[in-house]
């Protein structure tokens, strides 16, 4: 069976990114595209009728306007509810390989009080989802995986390779030091190297014990924390495409995500997957 990768979109220049990226994947990829937007539930019914009839007509619109779009068998649908229940249940309907999204609107003091929607959608959903931020100008060249070797992240890097066939692929593992400053206060080598060494047998475990891509030819082991490790190296590596598994049961409370999958949905320095 055909698969289909579900674009969301709010019928913004934001979302145009995405939708780009949907069809130049269906396309490489032999799927189908989705495209569909969200008209609230809670509009009066004299209100939302017409915003849906004009939502339909401008979907039907842009996906004519995509340059892959003769090449990519798509629909479009409308639906009502709320974008973060409405996509995962759509997602699920339909039986989707992909959810890909752009961007949210930046609303810097209501995103420090609640979730974005974004963030919502990823919450509720169980099907990994691709964030878009950059021009759709290439195909994925460089992808750089964050590895915890949990199942979360090697899905990821098992879906993120078969997005982007063609690229070279980079893992990193943050390696924490519990306690390091009265463990080793002076950099001893000695004392990090029974973290080192444990961290190179899971490694060295999860290889054996799982499908992966030829093309992982190094995971970097880095002392530090997550945040600050996958910082740096995203600097040396410029990745297009940035791979992370994100932990918990759909719909669980937000701090299941993690506070780095959540930091990374608000700003994430290039197109961003996360898979559960």
């Amino acid at each position: 069976m055909t698969a289909t990768i579900l674009v969301a979109t709010d019928l913004s220049p934001r979302a145009d990114r995405a939708v780009n990226r949907a069809f130049r994947l269906a396309r490489a990829m032999g799927a189908d595209v989705l495209l569909a937007t969200v008209i609230d539930s809670e509009l009066p019914e004299d209100v939302a009728r017409p915003m849906a009839e004009a939502a339909a007509t401008r979907l039907t619109r842009f996906a004519a306007a995509i340059p892959q779009a003769a090449e990519v068998r798509h629909a479009t649908r409308i639906v009502t509810g709320d974008p973060s229940s409405a996509i995962p249940r759509l997602a699920d309907e339909t039986d989707a390989a992909l959810v890909v999204l752009g961007l949210h609107r930046d609303r810097p003091f209501l995103d420090l009080l609640r979730e974005t929607t974004m963030e919502r959608i990823v919450r509720h959903i169980s099907r990994p989802v691709l964030l878009v931020r950059d021009p759709v100008d290439h195909d994925y060249a460089t992808l750089m995986a964050a590895l915890d070797f949990a199942p979360a992240s090697t899905a990821a890097l098992q879906i993120a390779a078969r997005l982007a066939p063609g690229a070279a692929i980079h893992g990193v593992h943050a390696l924490h030091i519990p306690y390091r400053g009265f463990i080793a206060p002076h950099g001893s080598s000695i004392a990090i190297a029974p973290f080192r060494r444990s961290a190179e047998m899971r490694l060295a475990e999860w290889r054996a014990q799982n499908d992966l891509p030829a093309r992982l030819a190094d995971v970097a082991l880095v002392e530090g924390a997550a945040h600050l490790v996958l910082n740096a190296e995203i600097e040396a590596r410029r990745p297009d495409l940035l791979v992370l598994g994100a932990h918990g049961r759909a719909g669980a409370a937000p701090s299941i995500l993690g506070s780095l999958a959540n930091d990374l949905m608000r700003a994430p320095p290039c197109d961003l997957l996360v898979a559960r």
